[in-house]
């Protein structure tokens, strides 16, 4: 006999866990609350609830991915058709005999294919989630006296005890949070907003009396179990009192055995000072031409300008209405441009922080923007598989360059301005004519997604950073590769050139940033001190200054002596 009532939804989970979860300082509510926003779909159709968007897979042979929705059973065990509706708004319909029940227990799986990138979940450690614990729960509750739409819902509360044994329906979790119907198959996410749980059931009294109902949720190990999946452990930090960073000393940099590399140098590289960004994860940074100024862009769409002489903010920019993908001052220094994942790319006076033009006609989210060394072109790169060329004088498009089969993720331009390498989640890189559109080159060597490219100041040497955790150098000229470099242990998400073109910096998700003799492959240094992702690196123009940008949510700044 069961004694559980059933209800829908959860909490989403999609953090760049800016800590891993015994780690450093939890994040707001509120961080939280955008991470839930963006993973937790809502379920309509023969039954109602709410799912959680847990994984993506590129379809090689066209521009879409193909997601995966994890959701209770007993919301979409029923016959007939449904519709899974995303933060966006974007609807799509899937239909029972496409729904996978996991295991006996109240869980199930269901696909659909968008050629939109959506963020996942992160998954969490269900298994450090102890009573006490502060967790997060939201979804779609149903339509019920004074609720006119089924909007998302936002709740907080503790586990409130132990695990319990499992149900006959695999629940352990006890929850501290409201019970709203509807909710079913949303996410239980942790302080960090990772994925823990799988909310939706409640207790019932034995004796069928009119009590309160405590919320259950299955625990994220159990979906784990049940489909095989594994997940890379957060490497283990010190816990600190507070969201404050702390100063890394500095560290010496190896110097090169054999062979040397002429005035490489050879000296400490040491962490300047620390910008602490917004509350909101830095997604993408840019240095102006001189160097005096850093722009830095959050996962809540605003955009900061720094002083990089005293470290003190010069202004926000407000604007967009979602994640800042990529940022590239013009060659003056005086326009820069962003591209965002609300579908838009934006033109902002660096020295008024006002917004002087929006470029029409992607309508898909915005991963790479670049400008031509001249200043006159702006590229970006999309999630439709697409790169566009825009005037920018007229903000108007002048081409589009089709041929890669889903998200662009990273756009160059050579340094005359001739030639365009993108870099795509398809693992191609392509070179293209900038005058005509015609395509030159196509590199294929990397086994997983590219995610930054970037042309040598003398324009021979073209660098690729993928998912493979490698680094290629390809020979602009002939297409072929010159060497890989190993050393990092996760995706490489950032590669950069210094400016006289004998050091390669490189950011990658093992948490640290590499620098590589150009000529000989070899590593020079690395720079360490984070605790999560880096996402961003970039050199100043006279190669004294190296910028980076973690998903802990700030910039550092390396100064090289010489």
């Amino acid at each position: 006999m069961r004694f559980g009532r059933i209800l829908s939804s959860v909490l989403l989970t999609t953090t760049i866990a800016i800590f891993p979860v015994n780690g450093i300082a939890a994040l707001s509510s509120q961080e939280v609350y955008v991470i839930a926003e963006k993973i937790t779909v809502r379920i309509d159709g023969t039954k109602s609830g709410s799912g959680i968007i847990i994984k993506r897979k590129t379809n090689s042979q066209s521009s879409a991915y193909t997601y995966t929705i994890l959701t209770n059973w007993h919301v979409v065990n029923l016959e007939g058709n449904y519709t899974v509706q995303i933060y966006n708004g974007r609807q799509y319909t899937f239909n029972h005999r496409q729904v996978k029940q996991l295991g006996d227990v109240d869980l199930a799986e269901f696909t659909f294919t968008s050629n939109q990138y959506y963020e996942l979940a992160e998954m969490g450690d269900s298994d450090q989630i102890t009573g006490g614990e502060p967790i997060y729960v939201g979804g779609f509750p149903e339509l019920a006296v004074g609720l006119t739409e089924r909007k998302f819902d936002f709740d907080s509360g503790l586990i409130t005890g132990p695990p319990q044994k499992p149900n006959q329906d695999g629940y352990t979790l006890r929850l501290g949070t409201k019970v709203l119907k509807g909710k079913s198959g949303g996410p239980i996410l942790d302080e960090n907003g990772k994925l823990v749980g799988i909310y939706g059931q409640s207790s019932k009294n034995i004796n069928n009396r009119d009590t309160d109902t405590i919320p259950l949720g299955i625990a994220l190990k159990t979906y784990l179990q049940l489909t095989g999946t594994r997940i890379n452990p957060s490497p283990a930090v010190t816990k600190v009192p507070s969201r404050t960073t702390t100063k890394n000393p500095p560290q010496p940099v190896t110097k090169i055995s054999s062979p040397p590399v002429t005035k490489v140098p050879s000296v400490p590289f040491t962490l300047a000072k620390t910008l602490p960004g917004d509350f909101f994860l830095v997604t993408a940074i840019a240095l102006s031409p001189k160097g005096e100024i850093l722009a830095s862009g959050s996962k809540n769409g605003s955009i900061e300008l720094w002083n990089i002489a005293t470290g003190s903010k010069i202004r926000t920019l407000q604007g967009h209405s979602d994640r800042i993908e990529s940022l590239a001052f013009s060659p003056d220094g005086k326009t820069l441009a962003s591209g965002s994942n609300d579908e838009t790319i934006k033109l902002w006076n660096v020295a008024t922080g006002t917004e002087i033009g929006s470029l029409q006609g992607s309508f898909f989210s915005v991963y790479s923007v670049t400008f031509s060394p001249n200043g006159k072109t702006l590229a970006s790169g999309s999630s439709d598989g697409t790169i566009k060329l825009w005037d920018v004088s007229t903000t108007k498009e002048i081409l589009t360059l089709p041929g890669h089969t889903t998200k662009v993720s990273a756009v160059a331009f050579s340094p005359d301005g001739k030639i365009l390498a993108s870099g795509s989640d398809d693992r191609i890189i392509k070179l293209w004519n900038v005058a005509t559109g015609g395509e030159i080159l196509t590199f294929d060597g990397h086994s997983d997604r590219v995610g930054s490219v970037a042309f040598s100041p003398d324009g021979r040497i073209l660098a690729s950073g993928s998912d493979d955790n490698t680094i290629k150098l390809w020979n602009v000229a002939t297409g072929t590769e010159i060497r890989t470099l190993t050393g990092h242990s996760n995706r490489v998400g950032s590669v950069a050139f210094s400016p006289n073109g004998q050091i390669l910096a490189s950011g990658s998700d093992d948490n640290t940033i590499k620098l590589w003799n150009v000529a000989t492959g070899t590593q020079i240094h690395t720079l360490t001190g984070y605790t999560d992702t880096v996402d961003s690196v970039i050199f100043s123009s006279d190669g004294k200054t190296l910028a980076s940008a973690s998903r802990e949510s700030n910039i550092k700044v390396w100064r090289v002596s010489e």
